[in-house]
């Protein structure tokens, strides 16, 4: 379920540390999460130390993506303000840039789809998508995402203020209602 034949998810180990590291201190990357200052490795290895993987106990959950040839970690996938009630949540994703236009995304995505319908119970996905992030609005279009709202002005980025567009997927099987 949480795998094909290429990428895998798991979950957090303490040997992903270094690349969580590089990866939340990617500066171009702050605005869609709202960083304001560079995380130390003590911040991430306190993130890793008090990490909770039920995402109905803490609303979040963040697997790694990594390559079933070689285990190496490719980026992550996470849930975040899941609503039990509502059997949803948010969904984001980051690919390694050294990674990236390998299609390790859009495998990650149909994955993580698949555990939240089947595991998680949930009815939908929603992401939240800076206008002007073409690889990202491609790939949820690609997903087959529906672009249902644009928040004006959402993000304030480099002396300007950016859309930001809301994508949402609708999870059917046989768990789930149209």
């Amino acid at each position: 379920m949480l795998d094909d034949d290429r990428i895998r998810l798991r979950a957090l180990e303490k040997a992903d540390l270094l690349p969580l590291h590089r990866w939340e201190n990617l500066s171009a990357l702050w605005r869609t999460s709202s960083t304001l200052a560079p995380y130390s490795l003590r911040n991430v290895m306190d993130y890793l130390a008090a990490y909770d993987a039920d995402p109905f106990h803490c609303g979040e959950l963040r697997l790694m993506v990594e390559r079933k040839e070689d285990e190496e970690p490719l980026g992550f996938v996470e849930l975040y303000e899941v609503e039990v009630l509502h059997r949803r949540a948010n969904v984001g994703i980051l690919i390694d840039p050294r990674h990236q236009r390998r299609h390790a995304a859009l495998r990650a995505l149909a994955l993580l789809e698949d555990y939240c319908a089947r595991r998680l119970m949930l009815r939908q996905l929603l992401a939240y998508v800076p206008a002007d992030n073409k690889p990202s609005l491609a790939l949820f279009e690609r997903a087959g995402y529906r672009r249902v709202a644009t928040l004006p002005e959402w993000l304030a980025a480099d002396d300007a203020w950016l859309d930001t567009l809301v994508w949402q997927k609708f999870l059917h099987d046989q768990n789930s209602q149209p």
